[in-house]
């Protein structure tokens, strides 16, 4: 076999593949570095790898099925779309039959459309495994395989296309009934006529008889930046779902403000000409352009993002408009996400410049109509202040002088930009990396959060956005559990196989999370930077050698070290959690938290005996016992202490001893209802207990609603179910009557336990409308009463009395702290309500684990004030005499 390489190729492949093995930590032999320098043209990416990886998947999976929010209301929002439904129709076959050969005015709409929906249902079909959704979207593949032509010249259609490319990827690797030779044509379709990094098809260009590469590959260097990252995008995505790194490298390349590969087709060459001053207004002057320059090799336009984000996070288009602006910054986010995905911090690139572009929008915007406390007024940057840029772009064609509130140059109220994009499904992919996988200080991503909180009191969850533009859905695609990816391990070419530890399952302590730049404090904690067992992950910190009975291990643990894997428990339930170890003496320890709650109290790894008796005996030691275990992915991590070199660890064994019961409704399995009546028992028919009959239908006429006495105004009118027994009591629904909503107002919630002690008591404002959910917290009670003083009776629809059933004991041996202590609302605002919790103290953590503050509690009712928290997830440790619990909740 003849191979002929050039010595330009062969630097390219090491420039590229040394940076990703740095990221991967993953030093090959020359042998390996031969087989892959000869096989450069199989490029090798992660699969699937656009903006979800296998274990970005598999974390929406699970956290769907454990009904974990806001992953559960996202979803839901997401298959109730149109385009998200296995029946969708591809409507597109019954028009001109040229549509489905040629992408033009009339038909991009629809190609767009099938592309959002083949997503969409790419998605479904890997959250819930129906595979009609499968079949679906390759239906619309295969529909679209056949583009020949593509007469839509402005860059930017062909930019928007990328949704179908997602989807692309997410079938291919991911399910089996999509045949090779309809997939090899979809791929075709991409790049028609054909893909080349050496000659450019000028007349079928010129003609139209392309489809979407060589519409996309030069960006634009005519027109504003979003338009130019658009494609970059598109190319982007293409490049990773054709498993070609030098397309993908293109555009990475490109937007860092690179020269081109070598090996590959140069980027536009430049200065601009412009000749004239075309239109002027209060925000920017407009000139003419006449072409280009060939003075400058890869010139660089607005689509790099040093050229659209400027250095004080001013966007390229703040002087045309707000819309435009958040398109291109959100999607340079977007081809961040895609990068990292692929082991480059794009992110990061020039300090964090994406997250600078957004800070700076959301100044501008957010400040408009909110104020804070650092900013109680909206904030206006100026030339004259200092916090403005008066500067020409890279396409000469328009010079920014004033910031724009407006659209273009058209101002007055009706075309007012500022401020209206705000509920834009931006904020959780952002956060998700700049706050949690990266940890930055708060100040770093203020006004993220301040447009999150915002979002999230509006609207509740990140919606679908502009399908073209913004990300979408972020509660459920982006929304992270834990710093670093959970991996398997590493494929022959170095690269992380990525995928969620689903327990019950045995863990090779060597495949901790990982993390693209440097882990250390993310994803594991070492006393010094070096790998000393020379092993495995040698670029990282942790310490790993070859096994003495196959694998890696980990060697050299000191005090102070830990490791995280992100693990999803699959039902709550008891566990037992076992290492795998070898010791050199007794002095070690080892401990366990979940979700960064202690699950696994420090425990002495022994030595001797029937114990491992040296660093080559290998034994098991459970660790844990019947260990409680919430369901839902979450940061297992295994923390380590005691004198150093004390011992070595294989694995991590988590096993299922028992599956706890679920919440079931015990007001209509164990309820006897009553309420307050005069001389009829059953007031205008509305027996007591129709409201735990089953059905939450509100219309008193179909014969399911409950009706108290009316009594007199200011007296007490109530409805109670006992249920005979104490329960933990989780959720309380209360359904409303329908047309008289306003008849439930201001009531009164009420537990009480067998011993008639109250363990819940909360007043509400307003009234269900059409219905309202109560978490209690999993207090012990056997009454659940609503009463209110207000005039006229209570009408119920339904009341739901949700927890497990299994009778609780208030005996001195049982009455444990986590069944009797109560803490409510979750979400709370202001205040969270103490309930049996007298002689406790309250430790609040953050999901850091760093301490906010501690408080006693005093009285077996007790407000806490929690404003001084911002928004976000908070963990909550009551103690008591050496025992505790710990509970997660949500600050808004």
């Amino acid at each position: 076999m003849n191979i002929t390489i050039s010595l330009n190729m062969v630097k390219n492949y090491f420039l590229k593949r040394i940076s990703k093995l740095r990221q991967n930590k993953i030093i090959f032999g020359l042998n390996i570095v031969f087989f892959l320098v000869v096989n450069h043209a199989n490029a090798q990416l992660i699969h699937p790898g656009i903006t979800h990886k296998l274990s970005d998947l598999d974390r929406m999976k699970y956290m769907v099925e454990a009904g974990i929010e806001p992953f559960a209301t996202t979803f839901q929002n997401l298959s109730n779309n149109s385009k998200a439904q296995y029946t969708y129709p591809i409507n597109v076959v019954n028009q001109d039959p040229s549509y489905i050969t040629e992408y033009s005015s009339a038909s991009d709409a629809w190609f767009i459309n099938d592309g959002t929906a083949a997503y969409y249902n790419a998605l479904m079909w890997y959250i819930t495994g129906d595979e009609r959704h499968a079949q679906k979207a390759v239906e619309i593949f295969n529909t679209w395989k056949g583009l020949k032509r593509n007469t839509m010249t402005v860059p930017l259609s062909s930019g928007r296309i990328w949704r179908i490319i997602e989807a692309a990827e997410i079938i291919k690797h991911t399910y089996d009934g999509w045949a090779a030779s309809d997939m090899q044509e979809f791929k075709d379709m991409l790049v028609y006529p054909g893909y080349s990094t050496t000659t450019v098809p000028t007349a079928a260009i010129n003609s139209g008889d392309i489809t979407f590469y060589w519409r996309v590959y030069q960006g634009d260097p005519a027109r504003h930046g979003n338009q130019g990252l658009f494609c970059m995008r598109t190319m982007m995505a293409m490049g990773i779902f054709l498993d070609n790194e030098v397309m993908y490298d293109r555009a990475l390349r490109y937007l860092q403000g690179e020269s081109h590969r070598s090996d590959d087709l140069a980027y536009p060459s430049g200065p601009s000409i412009n000749n004239s001053q075309k239109t002027s207004c209060e925000y920017f002057d407009e000139f003419t352009q006449n072409g280009f320059e060939n003075t400058i090799t890869d010139y660089g336009y607005n689509e790099v993002i040093s050229n659209y984000i400027y250095e004080n996070g001013q966007c390229q288009e703040s002087s045309r408009d707000q819309a435009h602006g958040l398109a291109g910054v959100s999607t340079i986010a977007v081809m961040a996400e895609m990068a990292w995905n692929q082991g480059d911090d794009l992110y990061g690139h020039l300090d964090n410049r994406p997250l600078l572009g957004l800070e700076f929008y959301y100044r501008y915007n957010l400040s408009l109509e909110n104020s804070y406390p650092d900013q109680t007024t909206p904030w206006e940057p100026t030339v004259a202040s200092g916090e403005y840029i008066e500067r020409t772009d890279r396409s000469g064609r328009w010079k920014s002088l004033k910031i724009n509130p407006y659209l273009v140059c058209s101002t007055g109220d009706e075309f007012l930009e500022r401020g209206k994009h705000n509920l834009q499904p931006v904020y959780e992919m952002n956060l998700g990396h700049y706050k949690d996988r990266l940890g930055l200080p708060s100040d770093d991503y203020k006004w993220l959060q301040r447009g999150f909180d915002y979002l999230t009191k509006q609207i509740g969850v990140e919606a679908e956005g502009t399908v073209t533009d913004h990300p979408g859905f972020g509660g459920l695609k982006f929304r992270r559990v834990s710093p670093g990816d959970p991996i398997s391990g590493f494929d022959s070419n170095g690269l992380p196989v990525y995928k969620v530890n689903n327990l019950p399952m045995t863990i090779e302590a060597e495949n901790y999370d990982y993390f693209v730049i440097e882990g250390e404090g993310r994803t594991y904690s070492d006393s010094d930077s070096e790998n000393s067992g020379g092993a495995y992950r040698t670029n990282e910190g942790v310490d790993v050698k070859v096994c003495s009975e196959g694998g890696y291990n980990i060697t050299n643990i000191a005090n102070g070290e830990w490791l995280t894997y992100t693990v999803n428990v699959p039902a709550n339930g008891t566990y037992d959690i076992s290492i795998r170890y070898a010791a050199a003496n007794a002095n070690g320890k080892i401990k366990v938290d979940f979700a960064n709650e202690e699950k696994v109290s420090e425990v002495t790894v022994p030595f001797g005996g029937e114990n491992s008796t040296g660093l080559n005996d290998w034994k098991n030691l459970k660790i844990g016992t019947k260990v409680d275990l919430t369901k839902g992915v979450q940061q297992m991590k295994v923390l380590f202490s005691g004198a150093n070199n004390s011992f070595e660890l294989n694995n991590i064994e988590v096993v299922l001893v028992k599956e706890a019961q679920e919440p079931v409704n015990l007001a209509h399995i164990h309820g006897t209802a009553t309420q307050s009546i005069d001389s009829d028992p059953c007031p205008y028919g509305g027996c007591a207990e129709l409201a735990i009959d089953g059905n939450t239908n509100g219309n008193f006429g179909a014969g399911s609603v409950s009706h108290s006495a009316h009594g007199t105004n200011g007296s007490l009118k109530w409805w109670q179910v006992d249920l005979a027994k104490n329960y933990n009591i989780e959720t309380i629904n209360i359904y409303n009557r329908t047309g008289y909503e306003s008849r439930l107002s201001d009531i009164t919630v009420e537990i009480k336990d067998t011993n008639g002690n109250v363990t819940f008591s909360q007043f509400y404002e307003g009234y269900p409308n059409p219905s309202q959910t109560i978490e209690t917290g999993g207090v012990v009670g056997s009454v659940v009463k609503i009463s209110k003083t207000s005039d006229t009776g209570i009408t119920l629809a339904e009341v739901e009395v949700y927890g497990v059933d299994e009778e609780v004991s208030l005996s001195t041996d049982s009455h444990k702290l986590a069944s009797t202590v109560g803490l409510y609302p979750n979400p709370v605002n202001s205040e969270i309500n103490i309930t049996n919790g007298i002689g406790t103290k309250l430790i609040v953590y953050n999901v850091l684990g760093v301490e906010c503050f501690t408080t006693e509690i005093k009285s077996n009712h007790q407000k806490v004030n929690v404003n001084a928290l911002t928004n976000g997830v908070y963990f909550m440790k009551i103690t008591k005499n050496g025992s505790s619990f710990t509970k997660k909740i949500i600050k808004q």
